[in-house]
């Protein structure tokens, strides 16, 4: 059971620039592919703050933006819309480029 759907635990997410690849902030300033890595903001204010930080380490990213998460007990955080699911996944991006590569 999920400890919080409201949406006020979230992450900051954008896409890598070199590759397309979804990542996410992590507690470092770095950028992961691994949401489980992703720094969790608790409420609004934190979310702001880290939406901020994501701005100010985007060299390498476009467009970061707060993603609404859950966190389950046992502290496994998922995104709450399907379209970050979806993103998460990869499944759409791996379909385009295996596409790629066939017709290319």
């Amino acid at each position: 059971m999920a400890k919080n759907l409201s949406g006020d635990l979230t992450v900051v997410s954008a896409n890598r620039l070199s590759d397309g690849v979804v990542v996410f902030l992590d507690d470092s300033g770095h950028w992961t592919r691994k949401l489980e890595l992703a720094a969790l903001a608790r409420d609004k204010r934190a979310g702001e703050v880290l939406l901020e930080r994501g701005k100010a380490e985007a060299f390498s990213v476009i467009d970061p933006f707060l993603v609404a998460v859950s966190e389950d007990d046992d502290g496994t955080i998922e995104p709450l819309s399907l379209r970050e699911k979806i993103r998460v996944a990869g499944l759409t991006f791996q379909v385009i480029a295996s596409e790629a590569v066939r017709y290319a």
